[in-house]
């Protein structure tokens, strides 16, 4: 399972799925990857913001129409 960190921050995470556990941080823009989690089943990764705060932030100076923000987890 690759782990891909699309943010401007690194992040730390947390996987797991039966009988397994790994933890460990990922640089801004960065990735890591996790074979051993392949096709399990019940997978669960779990992701926060490595310098405090414990959630994302984003700061927009000027909001306008058509302004969008967007924070999305993707899994296929």
């Amino acid at each position: 399972m690759l782990l891909v960190n699309e943010t401007g921050v690194s992040v730390q995470y947390w996987i797991s799925a039966a009988g397994m556990a790994d933890c460990g941080s990922i640089a801004a823009e960065g990735a890591v990857n996790l074979p051993g989690y392949d096709n399990q089943t019940n997978v669960t990764v779990e992701f926060l913001p490595s310098a405090g705060g414990g959630y994302f932030e984003v700061t927009i100076p000027k909001s306008q129409t058509g302004n969008q923000v967007e924070m999305a987890l993707v899994a296929p």
